[in-house]
């Protein structure tokens, strides 16, 4: 591997700190950040620091003079809650995506610890989004440990009177699947099950084992019909059976020629619906897929946050092992 330079950021850096810091919005975000107040904060901070560099902060990049700017590490100065101690803390750490795999993130954060034991800090500290794993992959790597989490709930419910939901897709109709629907559900079920990336059943799944495994006792099995044909389905069914089944689970599939028409979302809403119907207090996703990062904003926009990921737990038809998410949200 090619050795990294590193070296103090100069206000010529400023364009290329701007499209660096993008990447920092670059997760599966919560439903109440977006893109833009993520860039926007962290530009500020950042470019800041640059332009009145001072002895409490420092901005590193890679890169040699004269060479494109391939990654970024600010760190700052806090003190600590408990204790009263000052120590340094990382504000951003960004890699360019045709850098990652190169050393980059490591040789940034090793001269990142380097200034703050030199100025004699006895620790360093950085906060990272639940949702982001690949962050957090790479600080664990690294030696950060997890130590306070912070929480958010809102106080004004998405399905509260008044919440702006999306309509439907026009002539979208959503209702219980009949044995009649068993050609055109197949068609939908095989397209997503064969492309081996966002459910666990086997690829090769033949028709009589999906359509069993999509109908199950105790399930509640619904498709989306949209001029005159099957454009998408969902199953509802409890999580877990006896003490646990008033958390609902759910699955959703849509045709492949009917995706980016707002059927998913549908189909969702509508799901949640019917769970408080059966007297469900919330629902649970129990692996979704960290690569299928549609989903997850999906998912994240209906109200559900991610409370836990599973490392490696899926074998990708593309990517080889990626972690699955766990969501969920009250009802």
């Amino acid at each position: 591997m090619a050795a990294v330079t590193i070296r103090a950021a100069t206000p010529a850096d400023h364009d290329a700190l701007i499209v660096l810091t993008a990447r920092l919005a670059d997760f599966p975000r919560p439903a109440w950040r977006t893109a833009h107040e993520i860039a926007v904060a962290d530009n500020a901070i950042l470019l800041a620091a640059v332009a009145a560099p001072g002895a409490d902060t420092i901005v590193l990049v890679s890169g040699a003079p004269g060479e494109p700017v391939d990654g970024v590490v600010f760190v700052a100065t806090k003190t600590d809650y408990f204790t009263g101690e000052r120590h340094a803390h990382v504000e951003v750490l960004a890699v360019a995506p045709h850098a990652q795999g190169r050393g980059v993130a490591r040789a940034l954060m090793a001269a990142a610890e380097s200034w703050a034991r030199a100025r004699g800090d006895a620790f360093i500290t950085l906060n990272v989004f639940d949702a982001n794993a690949r962050a957090r992959g790479t600080y664990l790597r690294l030696g950060y440990l997890p130590e306070t989490v912070h929480y958010r709930k809102a106080l004004v419910d998405d399905a509260a009177p008044g919440a702006a939901v999306p309509a439907a897709p026009e002539g979208l109709t959503i209702r219980p699947s009949t044995p009649a629907d068993a050609d055109a559900l197949w068609a939908i079920l095989h397209a997503v099950i064969a492309a081996g990336d966002t459910y666990a059943f086997s690829p090769d799944m033949d028709r009589a084992d999906a359509l069993a495994a999509w109908h199950p006792a105790g399930g509640h099995t619904f498709v989306a019909e949209r001029e005159g044909r099957l454009v998408g389905t969902y199953l509802l069914k409890p999580n877990q059976p006896g003490l646990g089944n008033h958390v609902a689970n759910c699955g959703y599939m849509v045709a492949p020629e009917a995706r980016g028409l707002g059927i998913g979302e549908a189909l969702c809403r509508h799901s949640l619906d019917q769970a408080r119907t059966l007297g469900c207090l919330a629902m649970q996703f129990n692996s979704v897929v960290s690569t299928n990062l549609g989903a997850i904003a999906l998912w994240q926009r209906c109200g559900f946050t991610i409370v836990g990921t599973v490392p490696q737990a899926f074998r990708h038809s593309r990517e080889g092992l990626v972690d699955i998410h766990v969501m969920y949200r009250l009802l």
